[in-house]
């Protein structure tokens, strides 16, 4: 009797010793990819997708959703970046640097002789000194201080690219902040940054500006129009002023130029309606996001009011938001509460096209920011930057609780972790101080980035005074008490990207075993439902079985 095998032949096992090797080399191997993007002296780094286009950027989070990566640690690598890009805005880097210490050192443990799940166990451990560390060493900030967030700002922007292309970069942290304090309500401790749009268009980097409204990427839809209205109130619209086709085939038959005549002022007349009541409800700028055809266009014209057309959708949802305007349900009965108003509307000249401002004042509920440089691929770069300013200053508006920065906060962690690792005993005393020298990576490798000798920095480190945060001077390339500087993070940040570290490394630790299919392309699906492969193409297959071609069953491929 021949006895089948366990596994089918499509199926392969990697192996419990090889499986973990290789997850713990493939989530290292992801992180190396960003190291060097650490810190206000990181390089930046290019990707070239399939049409040639190419992204340029020292966002740790932005780059790693560009890889296309096949091993599934290197896949949770950056899913976890990816989670505290999507949370906190900032910190993708420092995650990525820690994941891949975290592995580092649990590999050398495991060739140590120490069990994994003692080191899953003892990074457990691990997070909540670490968590207990940044409670003791948070600084509580005034959350109406504008000097804290500033810093906050310089400390996030600096060495990015908006932060360098300006001639005067405070004048970029000045719009930032202003933006914020805009939309923020500092007594609740609330913001939204949605309340914010971004808008982009290519020109010099300086010329970048805040508009206390919304910027439209549209002109007015005709010449006659007036180019500037004042205290105008606004009406948003989903119907089209225009005739529209109907959605079954429908004809009109015209036997004379009369009947075309009559046909054409009935059209006309309808549309009339619409135009009366519009200047009845006293709106001065009528935006729809469908379609204004010309007749309306000049109607509305000789009545003094802005038209604009075929608007996206967001752009009214932020009109909504900006001027408390409602999108109008009907044409036919326009209400008061459903029109908003505005300050001044006009179109201006941006670079070499056009752009309508709706502006509120000081009494705007939303801002637009409005990004200028030379390129695309800078304005991507611009927004991606403005958005973790964003993100920062969001998460101290929500938890007004600081640390000082340059690697000091997570030096300082890592030192209150291995005094506490004296009372352990067994094995784990070794894995807490293992998960510490995970944390004084990253001051290793900002001191690495900014061309600091490691070893060097490393010795001088463990000797100076501990009660003290000692950081990396990128400017002087040399290591500084920063509790003088202004060199701040948010405790937010410090708190996910520990949290995302470890709980990423234990889930990568936790996989002992990987067993795979064989890819095949040739998968189809029959009548029936039954879904199958074949390895040889499907040259042997009996597609129609029994029943003639006359009575064959239908044979989908996908």
């Amino acid at each position: 009797m021949k006895y089948p095998d366990l596994l089918n032949h499509d199926i392969s096992r990697v192996g419990l010793r090889e499986s973990r090797m290789y997850n713990l080399i493939a989530g290292k191997l992801v992180t190396d990819i960003v190291r060097t993007s650490l810190g206000p002296r990181g390089m930046e780094k290019v990707y070239i997708d399939i049409l040639g286009e190419e992204t340029i950027t020292k966002h740790g989070g932005a780059f790693l959703r560009k890889v296309d990566v096949d091993h599934p640690a290197a896949k949770a690598v950056i899913e976890a970046v990816n989670t505290v890009d999507t949370h906190v805005g900032d910190g993708t880097v420092s995650t990525a640097v820690l994941i891949g210490s975290l592995l580092q050192n649990a590999k050398q443990m495991s060739n140590m002789g120490i069990s994994t799940t003692t080191i899953i166990r003892g990074y457990e451990r691990c997070l909540d000194y670490a968590l207990d560390a940044v409670n003791e060493i948070k600084i509580k900030a005034n959350i109406k201080n504008q000097k804290t967030m500033r810093d906050l700002l310089v400390t996030c922007l600096e060495g990015k690219s908006i932060f360098e292309s300006h001639d005067d970069s405070t004048k970029i942290v000045d719009i930032i902040l202003e933006a914020i304090l805009s939309v923020a309500n500092l007594e609740k401790n609330q913001i939204n940054i949605d309340d914010i749009k971004i808008e982009e268009k290519s020109g010099n980097s300086n010329d970048t500006e805040l508009v206390r409204g919304v910027v439209i990427d549209k002109t007015i839809d005709s010449s006659s129009m007036p180019k500037v209205i004042e205290n105008a109130k606004i009406l948003l619209i989903n119907e089209p002023l225009e005739t529209f086709r109907t959605k079954t085939e429908s004809e009109i038959e015209i036997t004379s130029p009369e009947q075309m005549r009559m046909f054409t002022n009935q059209e006309n007349s309808n549309l009339l309606e619409l135009v009366k009541k519009i200047e009845e409800c006293g709106a001065r700028v009528v935006i729809s996001r469908k379609g204004i055809n010309e007749f309306v266009q000049a109607e509305l014209a000789k009545k003094g009011i802005i038209t604009m057309r075929r608007v996206k959708f967001n752009d009214l949802w932020w009109l909504e938001k900006a001027t408390g305007a409602k999108t109008c349900e009907s044409l036919e009965k326009i209400g008061q509460t459903e029109l908003g108003f505005s300050t001044n509307v006009y179109e201006k000249k941006v670079g070499v096209d056009r752009m309508v401002f709706v502006e509120l004042g000081k009494d705007a509920k939303a801002v637009t920011l409005l990004l200028r440089a030379t390129s695309k691929r800078q304005l991507d770069e611009f927004h991606r930057n403005v958005l973790n300013a964003f993100y920062v200053l969001r998460n101290f508006i929500e938890n007004p609780y600081i640390v000082y920065g340059s690697g000091s906060s997570e030096w300082k962690i890592a030192q209150m972790s291995k005094e506490k690792a004296l009372f352990l005993e067994d094995k784990e005393q070794i894995v807490v101080e293992k998960f510490a020298e995970s944390l004084e990576e990253i001051s290793l490798t900002l001191a690495h980035n900014v061309g600091m000798n490691v070893l060097d920095t490393l010795t001088e480190l463990k000797t100076r005074d501990q009660t003290k945060w000692w950081g990396i001077d990128h400017v002087h390339r040399k290591i500084k008490n920063v509790s003088s500087s202004q060199v701040i993070e948010t405790v937010s940040v410090k708190q996910q990207v520990l949290k995302t570290a470890v709980e990423t490394t234990n889930m990568i630790l936790n996989v002992d075993d990987v067993f795979m299919k064989d890819l095949i392309d040739n998968t189809h699906c029959h009548i029936d439902g039954t879904v199958h492969a074949h390895h040889d193409g499907g040259k042997a297959h009996n597609h129609f079985e029994q029943e003639g071609l006359e009575q064959r069953q239908m044979h989908h491929y996908y």
